[in-house]
């Protein structure tokens, strides 16, 4: 291949399914020079982000066509030697060249939650007037709004409005589809989100151009939120929606950015999982003021107290 930029006429599509935990170790049994790109995507997991035992496609593409025998048969060595596992039909597709970007974001559906419509910005004509709109391209960040969690958080910070809210905090943005929704609500607040994920906050910054809001991005560790030294660190409203372990690991990170009227939503949690949040947040002087559900996922309403 001369040119890596070059989009090729016809390109055929390997594909098979396997578990999250695996995905690293195939794309080593494909060599960079004989392939035009690897991606994966989910098919099954109970929760937001990926656990090792997700089932996952996964897809190679190349310019050639593979002897479909010959590549099943290799592969299925590969998997054994290295202790993989394959777990659907090994196939071969061919597909002709597209604008695959701008073709998925034409397929992708407008969400409305509550006053919100959510789309790309390729169907800013489509938003009703009544609508609000937030617009969030496809990427590799979480949070599009098709999610019931993303839905949740929407639909209590909405409930939340009439309320002023100054300072807002955002942890584990995403796509940066929370911030975005509460700068609508909030024109005047100023906004701080951070994501562990670099490529979530360059996503969440390209998102901010298409919504004219003035957001602050930046990334954060793992076990620090590392909140800029200059900003004012009390917030009227943190919401948060990742998972129940990092929540629970972070809960007194959070109870130090409270003041005694901070509102905090939290999500990402199934319903299984709601009393250890509950009870955890409670033990260190939050009371819980509402409850909101969907599909088995679950977003609290808290108010800090002191």
């Amino acid at each position: 291949m001369n040119n890596p930029f070059s989009q090729p006429k016809i390109t055929y599509k390997i594909c098979f399914n396997t578990n999250y935990q695996y995905i690293e170790p195939f794309e080593r049994f494909f060599p960079e020079d004989k392939i035009y790109g690897i991606s994966a995507y989910e098919i099954e997991s109970k929760t937001i982000e990926a656990e090792p035992d997700d089932i996952w496609a996964f897809e190679v593409f190349m310019e050639k066509k593979p002897k479909l025998a010959t590549l099943q048969e290799e592969l299925q060595e590969f998997a054994i030697k290295n202790k993989l596992k394959i777990i659907s039909e090994i196939t071969i597709e061919r597909i002709e060249d597209k604008d695959w970007i701008t073709e998925y974001q034409e397929q992708l559906e407008p969400i409305e939650i509550g006053r919100f419509f959510i789309t790309s910005s390729l169907r800013k004509q489509a938003c009703p007037k009544n609508k609000i709109p937030i617009y969030i391209e496809a990427s590799r960040a979480f949070g599009t709004g098709d999610h019931s969690t993303t839905s949740l958080c929407i639909k209590a910070m909405e409930e939340l409005e009439g309320t002023e809210f100054n300072n807002i905090f955002d942890i584990g943005t995403g796509s940066g589809i929370l911030s975005f929704a509460a700068a609508k609500l909030w024109p005047s607040a100023r906004i701080l989100a951070c994501d562990i994920e670099e490529i979530s906050i360059k996503v969440a910054k390209d998102n901010q151009n298409f919504n004219n809001s003035n957001i602050e991005f930046y990334q954060n560790y793992e076990t620090d939120l590392n909140i800029p030294k200059y900003y004012n660190h009390s917030f009227d409203l943190i919401v948060s929606n990742i998972l129940a372990k990092p929540l629970i690991s972070m809960k007194n990170n959070i109870k130090s950015l409270c003041h005694s009227k901070t509102k905090v939503i939290l999500s990402g949690f199934l319903a299984y999982q709601r009393e250890e949040l509950e009870n955890h947040y409670t033990s260190i002087g939050f009371e819980i003021e509402k409850v909101f559900s969907e599909n088995n996922w679950v977003a609290l309403m808290l108010r800090s107290k002191r």
